[in-house]
């Protein structure tokens, strides 16, 4: 009777000390530390995608969402004081698995309606609306924000062991699947696998956590390609890791569970490039995963991507994983990505678009002929692996992908 919620944070306009990773950062620092101390075993947390987490409770049908607006107070005194100008809302979705991780994945713009105290129906479960002074249930409207059984009750009971097995399954490995959809063929291709909602560009940190990160990711495409639909699975690698060799050994260990019939079917999502690899670095890459992938796929965040310095053939695309709210400089990047599809056609290499986030978004790249796209606006992170699937551009998001 497990009831797992997505709950998703998000912070005022008003913020301008800093930019969104770094806020990110910060909430998840100051969000974690009260879970740690408020939602406490057996209940469980974890952080699935930047200010998303998933709350889960074996003893419950269904979270409470007044309780919650103690942690709205909580985040609203630590990042802007008691009387700062910014504000902190949170949207708690609770429904089924897939749902709750389409909901980590869905960006913040997709989810105005919803923060605007309107139901537009986008999702299928309970979603609340909480902040500071109160919880409000917007689907269904005016429905209840209390938890079931009451908090009284729920101290008394034991959760099933079963219920146990259920929530730390759906806790670890946290992975999700996107699809990958070919523009000029109108259909899905395939899907990557990413850690919860993440689709991999940005600069890494840690690449000790991206390896064991990506590790889980590939253990999940295993279990996919075993009993999942036909496609291609792409799997991440981290660059800056791959390079390194020390944690290049760890990777091959994972390598030698693939099985060379799966090679066909397999891709390599390389994230974390910089804007001008060299050769050694793209050939070193290239070695180690060849054998085991029929495609090398390379996630750049720079739209300034230097094409010229990789030698052809060496690669079979480049994709543009698109990042920030601003949606100009959203447009600017697929734009300045896209002018030049002659340098990239010398090169035998496609292009790509991940992150697509709204219709302006995806109209321009159909307008630009982006070959790949991917992102909410294509399909919303899922669960589960969906493989092929025709679906003409005018469909998405493909809805049936979730």
């Amino acid at each position: 009777m497990t009831a797992i919620a997505c709950l998703k944070i998000f912070v005022g306009e008003e913020l301008v000390f800093a930019d969104t990773d770094t806020m990110a950062s910060v909430v998840a620092k100051v969000a974690s530390a009260y879970l740690e101390t408020h939602w406490t075993w057996p209940r469980r947390y974890g952080l699935v995608a930047p200010f998303s987490f998933v709350l889960a409770d074996p003893r419950a049908t269904s979270l409470d969402a007044e309780e919650l607006c103690r942690m709205s107070r909580d985040l609203q005194y630590k990042l802007f004081g008691e009387n700062g100008a910014g504000e902190v809302t949170l949207l708690m979705l609770e429904g089924d698995q897939a749902e709750v991780m389409r909901f980590a994945g869905t960006p913040a713009l997709a989810l105005k309606t919803l923060l605007d105290g309107l139901d537009d129906r986008a999702f299928t479960g309970r979603v609340c609306k909480i902040t500071p002074e109160g919880a409000v249930s917007l689907t269904p409207p005016d429905g209840p924000t209390e938890g079931a059984p009451p908090a009284e009750e729920l101290a008394a009971l034991s959760p099933a062991p079963g219920d146990i097995d259920d929530l730390l399954q759906v806790e670890s490995p946290r992975t999700g699947w996107w699809g990958i959809y070919y523009l000029p063929k109108e259909r899905f291709v395939g899907g990557g696998v990413g850690w919860g909602a993440e689709i991999n560009g940005s600069p890494v940190i840690d690449l000790v956590e991206a390896v064991e990160r990506d590790q889980a990711c590939h253990e999940a495409a295993l279990v996919e390609a075993k009993s999942g639909p036909s496609g291609y699975l792409f799997l991440p690698f981290c660059f800056s890791a791959l390079i390194k060799p020390s944690l290049q050994r760890s990777y091959e260990t994972t390598l030698q569970k693939l099985p060379r019939a799966l090679r066909p079917r397999l891709a390599a999502n390389i994230y974390d490039v910089p804007r001008e690899p060299s050769y050694g670095a793209i050939n070193k890459v290239r070695s180690l995963l060849i054998d085991r992938f029929s495609l090398l796929d390379l996630h750049v965040s720079d739209p300034g991507f230097r094409i010229e310095s990789l030698q052809a053939g060496a690669v079979n695309s480049v994709t543009l994983v698109l990042s920030g709210e601003d949606e100009r400089q959203r447009g600017a990047a697929i734009t300045r990505f896209l002018r030049d599809p002659a340098a990239y056609r010398n090169k035998r290499v496609w292009q790509g678009i991940a992150g697509v986030q709204s219709l302006r978004e995806l109209d321009l790249c159909r307008r630009l002929k982006a070959p790949f796209l991917s992102g909410p606006i294509v399909a919303p992170v899922s669960a589960k692996f969906h493989g092929e699937a025709a679906c003409p551009s005018l469909n998405l998001p493909y809805r049936h992908a979730v």
